[in-house]
């Protein structure tokens, strides 16, 4: 446990057991642990075990019975999703195939960091956020911010925003300027109650925090992105090669 963490107890056992039982410590059937055993192993309170198991059983990944115990689910496994990989390409080609479970456009004043990746002037600061939920093999997988400038954003409607991907959107519907280039910033960040109900994850869950300025061959900004993907549909592939091939030598990104 990590009292120091702002991440509830309760979550934390949650992650742990998860864990165990997607790595198949555990045969699906078999007697589980109980809310003492938890309580002794994880140095918690009776409740916190009982919240603890309580969220497992609403996962499907144990059945709890009255007088008798809990018991392993029959087909522990995770929410499956395509694994992001790190290549900004496969999460556009992934995205074309999601599908919008919910959509919202407004017009907005533009925070001050939203200001500078559009490069706004200080007369010109109302943007158009499109607020969405994107949906994977029936799941939501990510929740999106996408702020663009008034000059764009005045022609997007809510029909455009759940028929078409946004990017094909502003370059062949709005026919925006050709986006060449796009500046990607990446970290961990855990769900808060709203994006944890939106994604259908628990407060606290891990999740993967994505923001992306799109910009065209002159570097105008077009458009700001504020992205968050489930922890579990992520996965970061890397290869690095010996520069020239010299064992002596340091590693590079393969050309």
């Amino acid at each position: 446990m990590a009292p120091e963490t702002p991440i509830p107890r309760y979550y934390q056992i949650v992650h742990s057991l998860e864990q165990r039982l997607h790595n198949n410590l555990y045969v699906p059937g078999e007697r589980f642990l109980s809310e003492k055993e938890l309580e002794l192993s994880f140095g918690v309170s009776r409740i916190t075990a009982r919240r603890a198991l309580g969220e497992l059983e609403r996962k499907g990944l144990v059945t709890r019975h009255r007088g008798k115990g809990t018991y392993v689910g029959t087909s522990p496994q995770a929410a499956q999703f395509p694994k992001f990989t790190g290549s900004l390409d496969q999460l556009f080609r992934i995205g074309k195939s999601a599908v919008v479970k919910e959509a919202y456009v407004e017009q907005v004043v533009a925070s001050p960091k939203v200001k500078a990746a559009l490069q706004l002037t200080e007369s010109d600061l109302s943007v158009t956020r499109v607020e969405r939920v994107l949906l994977l093999n029936g799941k939501p997988y990510a929740y999106h911010h996408n702020f663009y400038p008034e000059w764009i954003g005045r022609h997007i409607q809510k029909q455009d925003v759940l028929a078409y991907p946004l990017l094909e959107l502003l370059e062949r519907k709005f026919h925006a300027p050709v986006i060449i280039e796009v500046q990607q910033f990446i970290e961990a960040a855990v769900a808060d109650t709203d994006i944890a109900g939106r994604l259908e994850v628990s407060f606290g869950s891990p999740l993967l925090y994505v923001e992306r300025t799109l910009l065209t061959e002159k570097k105008r900004a077009v458009g700001f992105v504020q992205a968050y993907y489930r922890g579990d549909g992520y996965r970061l592939s890397v290869t690095l090669v010996r520069k020239d091939g010299d064992s002596s030598k340091g590693w590079r990104l393969p050309s």
